[in-house]
């Protein structure tokens, strides 16, 4: 009876005991892997959702203030300024239009320009059609958020003038390509993650973007369904959080919203809950039938062994090998358990600072199971340095009580080396007598795929899609930063403001795709030739900027920007089997000496810029503080330029051309010049630069080649022989294709001979193979007009054209002439000229001959004729009517 009665006691207390342990660190673990898929989920998709909105918002403002920065375009002030003022302009809607080509080059799918009647003007590339919504975002200005296959950005500002007078308006559409790249990234989350961005119709209802190329309808919506709002209800009343709720399905989700920044739609990155739960429910199935076998286990060994425990009140030695051998067992099938989860689970002994990891979390970096002890501080060694304090201090507050479980993220070195991400989270599950951890649990997940996705998106938003070089937004970062180490260290820092000289001809005669390929070529030798520490950055189109940092004088940035220059014409771009030329020009300024901050300073290097380019391009110019006042005049210059012609303010003067042999008159050169009111006479040296910037050259071209003629008809009139009249054409007005035809019109207009004039051209002008160029010349020479090449000697020679076209005369330049009795340099180039023209039938003028030695020179090597004021300067009409002669 004695025995029968312990036995049912013992039986009853031992079975709860072991159930009541066996249940509580089965619920331990199901917490625990609950409360961390949770936690993950929630973080995965709340981190996720943010940057989403960040990459929205930044892709959004950044096409906002690439057509902003439309408004401050000095051309296209202009030509709408003067299409307000002359409607029917046919010379303005030809710039607008070659501006609204220019502009689309820069990133947009389509540009259209219109007059104040919002009537389009001018269109390049194709506006979506297509458009299966279409969202107006809160923006002071006209911004749509449509959906045609992918996101469409559509802006629309005014274009004002001055007295802020309203001139017209440009439209233009870019395509945002990064946001559905952004959006497939999401899929690593879970298999039902769905990311929904919406509009408000009204209070009831709402429109969602279909978010993939292959849907053709936008879903509208119910914002409340069932009596309970939808998650996306919230985000589009401004609200941010997470909530567990239903979706338009029906189905469970976990749902994180927020609007999109101050935009006017919001966003919601949501899963189903059957996603997060179903690992844990699959695992207890697992889990609980072993539980229950370990149970039934434990109680048969427990009554196995109760006849001996109550026989003996003390078991013997052997019985307690025996029974730490069976609690051992029991031990190895408890690990066994939580490994089959899928999970890294660890076992953390406090006191002795040992550790139990499971075979997972060894294969994460790449160990067998034998390869790694159970020492806590050999397996900490593997975190990466700048991880440890945060890891130990999350750690440590939960070991203080302060926190239920602590969790972090961080770096753990693998085998061969490399370094994973790895989310840990762990709460302590026993306490000694003084109530000390001394036993924590947890598990380690490998994060780093989320962590790269996370890395992809923010590289995306912050370098250029082109080049990968660091675009406007971080440079602007990266110079503040730069600043403030210079202002601590008493250091130098520089920016360097690089243009691509003549890349637009490039794009025009061979095309974008082609320029985009020199681009890409162009930012890897910039890379190549700076430091490490330095920083290459494209501003947009072709223009770069270079950030040097810890310079110990300013004219290390001389010396970098010499590199620059040398390393970019050192030799040819082989881009898809051309041979392409490029060089640059280059302004530089200095902190702090130029600017105490980053908009000064871009300023200041961008003034430079302009500077090197007035000196001939292919150069650097450091800034100065007397560029501004230059920078001033040439806007000014420039407001005056474009009033010239309507005040009469160009003239021409006119500078005889004289045969060496006779002596006699052989023909005039119409010189431009400019009147200005205040400044008095303009050489064309000054103006004829800011002429082909604004869009101005082809008309003072017309004006100058219709003034000619009229003046030279006048002389016939009045019984005067003038040989011939040389004219001068603009590289750019060669480039026009109605050239041919307005030359025609203005010859019949005036009644002049085309064997009467001579057009002058530039030797570079030759070098161009663009079809407008070359379809020109050959229409102009079909017509009989001569040509001459003006300034020859002076760039990069094309014999062949020569050859090929109708040219009668070469001009040997000025700065040959100018030593040519004291440089033996000189000398042989002028003789040499003579020789060529001689040998191709051609006629040899020299230009600025001044001196009676420079005259016997040319005159004894055959030069035919010359010009200069030896003979006469550059003179009005009346003061010219004295060297001419009726026949």
């Amino acid at each position: 009876m004695f025995f029968k009665r312990d036995d049912y006691r013992i039986s009853s207390i031992g079975g709860l005991i072991l159930l009541v342990l066996t249940l509580t660190a089965g619920f331990s673990v199901y917490v625990v892997m609950q409360r961390q898929a949770e936690e993950i989920l929630v973080k995965n998709l709340e981190s996720a959702l943010q940057l989403h909105i960040r990459l929205f918002d930044i892709q959004i403002n950044r096409s906002i203030a690439d057509t902003k920065a439309l408004d401050a375009r000095i051309s296209l002030i202009t030509n709408l300024e003067m299409l307000a003022t002359d409607p029917g302009n046919a010379q303005g809607v030809y710039e607008l239009q070659r501006r609204a080509n220019t502009i689309k080059a820069t990133g947009f799918e389509a540009v259209s320009i219109y007059d104040t009647a919002d009537k389009i003007i001018a269109q390049a590339g194709n506006f979506s059609q297509k458009t299966t919504l279409n969202v107006r975002l809160n923006s002071p200005y006209q911004v749509f958020l449509r959906w045609d296959r992918g996101f469409v950005l559509q802006t629309r500002l005014d274009i004002r003038d001055e007295h802020n007078q309203r001139l017209g308006s440009v439209m233009t559409e870019a395509r945002l390509p990064q946001l559905l790249h952004a959006i497939d990234d999401i899929k690593s989350i879970g298999k039902t993650v769905e990311l929904a961005i919406c509009s408000p119709q009204d209070p009831q209802w709402m429109q969602c973007f279909p978010l993939s190329a292959e849907i053709a309808k936008s879903p509208r919506l119910l914002r409340i369904q069932a009596g309970k709002p939808l998650p996306m209800n919230y985000a589009l009343e401004g609200k941010t959080g997470l909530v567990f709720a239903k979706d338009y399905r029906h189905e469970k989700v976990v749902a994180a919203y927020a609007p999109i920044a101050a935009q006017g739609i919001g966003i919601v990155l949501k899963i189903d809950q059957v996603e997060l739960y179903d690992p844990i429910v699959g695992q207890l199935k697992f889990i609980l039938p072993l539980l229950t076998f370990m149970l039934l286990l434990g109680m048969l060994l427990l009554r196995w062994l109760l006849v001996p425990l109550v026989r003996k009140l003390y078991s013997s030695e052997q019985e307690k090998l025996e029974a730490n051998a069976q609690l051992h067992d029991l031990e190895e099938r408890w690990r066994f358990a939580l490994e089959s989860t899928g999970a890294g689970v660890w076992d953390l002994n406090v006191p002795d600072e040992q550790i139990l990891l499971s075979k997972q979390c060894k294969e994460m970096l790449g160990f067998t199971e034998e390869e790694i002890g159970t020492s806590m501080a050999k397996w900490s060694k593997r975190i990466h340095p700048d991880d440890f304090p945060c890891l130990y201090e999350a750690r440590q507050k939960h070991l203080n009580g302060k926190d239920t479980y602590f969790t972090n993220e961080h770096r753990k070195q693998c085998k061969d080396g490399s370094w994973k991400w790895i989310q840990v989270r762990g709460m302590t599950v026993t306490r000694d007598a003084e109530d000390r951890p001394s036993r924590v649990i947890g598990t380690y997940i490998d994060i780093s795929a989320r962590k790269a996705a996370e890395q992809r998106i923010i590289h995306l938003a912050s370098h250029d899609a082109l080049t990968d070089l660091p675009n406007r937004d971080l440079l602007h970062d990266r110079v503040e930063q730069a600043i403030l180490q210079a202002q601590r260290n008493s250091s130098t820092a520089a920016l360097l403001f690089i243009d691509l000289d003549q890349f637009k001809t490039i794009n025009d005669s061979l095309g974008h795709d082609i320029g985009d390929l020199l681009l890409k070529e162009v930012a890897q030798r910039f890379v190549a030739s700076v430091r490490s520490e330095d920083t290459v950055a494209r501003q947009g189109g072709d223009e770069f900027i270079v950030l040097l940092l810890n310079m110990r004088h300013a004219l290390d940035a001389g010396r970098m920007a010499h590199k620059l220059l040398a390393d970019l014409t050192m030799q040819p771009f082989q881009i898809n089997g051309k041979e392409l030329h490029i060089s640059a020009s280059i302004g530089i300024s200095i902190f702090p000496d130029d600017g105490a901050n980053v908009d000064t300073l871009l300023k200041n290097s961008d003034i430079a810029m302009y500077h090197a380019k007035d000196m001939g391009r292919n150069n650097y110019q450091f800034f100065t503080p007397q560029m501004n006042q230059l920078a001033a005049e040439r806007l000014t210059l420039t407001t005056d330029l474009r009033h010239a012609i309507s005040r009469n303010e160009l003239l021409l003067h006119y500078q005889p051309i004289v045969d060496f042999t006779s002596g006699k008159l052989a023909g005039i050169e119409a010189l431009l010049r400019w009147q200005h009111p205040e400044q008095g006479l303009i050489s064309p040296i000054k103006f004829i630069p800011i002429a082909e910037e604004i869009g101005l050259i082809t008309m003072i071209g017309e004006w100058v080649l219709r003034s000619s003629c009229a003046q030279l008809k006048d002389w016939q009139n009045q019984g005067y022989n003038v040989p011939k009249m040389a004219i001068n054409l603009s590289a750019k007005q060669f480039r026009q294709t109605s050239l041919a035809q307005s030359i025609a019109h203005i010859l019949h207009e005036t009644g002049i001979s085309v064997d009467a004039i001579e057009l002058e051209i530039t030797e570079s002008l030759l070098m161009e193979h663009t079809d407008a160029v070359s379809e020109n010349l050959n229409q102009l020479g079909k017509m009989g007009l001569k040509f001459s090449i003006d300034d020859f000697g002076t760039g990069y020679s094309s014999l062949g054209y020569l050859k090929r076209l109708t040219i009668n005369t070469l001009k040997i330049d000025r700065s040959f002439v100018l030593d040519i009795a004291t440089d033996p340099d000189d000398a042989a180039i002028v003789t040499a000229i003579i020789a060529l023209a001689h040998s191709l039938q051609m006629m040899v003028i020299a230009e600025g001959v001044e001196n009676i030695t420079q005259f016997d020179f040319l005159r004894q090597h055959g030069c035919d004729q010359y010009q200069g004021i030896y003979f006469s300067p550059a003179l009005n009409a009346e003061a010219m009517v004295a060297q001419l002669y009726r026949p």
